[in-house]
């Protein structure tokens, strides 16, 4: 299970560097691998969570509870990135006001998961 765990968590650090690392390539166009990446990582971390709930009522004493409420968060932002990449995929320049959007909801999604 913690072999699982560890190579869903890679995965999903992989595609979080996917998603800031492809709108810091390109703000002129959205790359598709941002919407890869986020799909990615969206279905890492749901992977992740379920992993971490048989953890924790295996092992009580090693793994904290899960904060369903920052998962919550965090789901709902990669949600909004989803939504806003897929709104301006098919255009042929990418708004600067979406780059920002996302850019913003990228590294506030870093940032929840690292700091809270």
């Amino acid at each position: 299970m913690e072999i699982t765990r560890n190579l869903l968590l890679i995965l999903h650090l992989i595609a979080m560097a996917g998603v800031l690392g492809g709108l810091l390539a390109s703000p002129a166009k959205l790359n598709k691998g941002v919407l890869h990446s986020s799909l990615l990582a969206l279905v890492t971390g749901l992977g992740l969570v379920g992993i971490r709930y048989s953890l924790v009522d295996s092992y009580p004493d090693q793994y904290e509870a899960i904060d369903n409420v920052k998962i919550w968060v965090k789901s709902n932002i990669l949600v909004a990135i989803l939504i806003i990449g897929y709104i301006n995929v098919k255009k042929p320049k990418l708004p600067k006001s979406a780059w920002l959007a996302m850019v913003a909801l990228s590294i506030s999604n870093i940032a929840i998961a690292v700091v809270w």
